[in-house]
């Protein structure tokens, strides 16, 4: 058995934060009125359609503000640059995904839980398949390395609640011995390719029906790889 430190639960803008993308103890911005809300909001909804539609490293300010019928000088008064942007249109996908990976399931019996959260993940992915596989393409073309931190420390992130889940079984003893953190690399590995090959790539979003066999798939094998139980007589 290896151990692993316990990773505290962090907002998103915390984990921004931590990878170098916002800088710690920046001054919040004055709440804007209204209209500079509805302003805000068509711009990140404009860079959603702009990033997903040209990618991340050919979007340009002015795609974002022609898009959002707005002027530049009304980009700028909301946000910095395109990273700025990028990671606004990218919180509601990834703080879903956190979610989806984290809420209590409904359903009774390990496998029917683990197959209830692969499918919730994997819808999860699909509201925000374009902006979510963007993610990839930042945290490797761009300049700024916090794009690959933040990738990392997602998908670190989802191990690590991964692992907690699999040491709270072995505590039970509903498994047996195994390299817990290999193991729970293993899974969150499987998860996230699956949700970028057959979710994230596709020209068109997977139907309903798609995703939940997908999602079924996954819990199946996630269930299959638990090691078994010790007997008693191995006591």
């Amino acid at each position: 058995m290896t151990t692993q430190r316990q990773v505290p639960p962090r907002t998103l803008d915390d984990v921004y934060t931590h990878v170098g993308l916002v800088e710690p103890g920046a001054a919040t911005p004055k709440r804007p009125n209204r209209r500079g809300e509805l302003t805000r909001e068509r711009i990140v909804q404009a860079a959603i359609e702009c990033f997903s539609e040209y990618g991340y490293t050919r979007t340009r300010v002015s795609d974002i503000t022609h898009r959002a019928k707005t002027a530049q000088g009304n980009f700028y008064r909301h946000f910095t640059d395109l990273d700025d942007v990028f990671l606004a249109a990218m919180h509601t996908g990834l703080q879903e995904l956190s979610e989806a990976t984290s809420r209590k399931t409904t359903t009774s019996g390990e496998l029917e839980a683990l197959i209830e959260v692969n499918i919730t993940y994997l819808h999860a992915y699909s509201r925000h398949r374009h902006i979510l596989r963007l993610l990839r393409e930042a945290a490797a073309a761009s300049a700024n390395e916090g794009f690959q931190q933040l990738w990392l420390q997602l998908r670190d992130d989802f191990i690590a609640r991964t692992r907690r889940w699999l040491e709270k079984l072995h505590d039970r003893g509903e498994i047996g011995d195994t390299n817990l953190d290999l193991l729970a690399e293993s899974l969150g590995c499987m998860t996230e390719q699956m949700a970028y090959v057959h979710v994230g790539l596709p020209a068109s979003t997977p139907k309903r029906e798609r995703i939940d066999e997908l999602g079924r798939a996954l819990g199946e094998v996630w269930f299959r790889a638990l090691p078994p139980a010790a007997s008693p007589s191995e006591h």
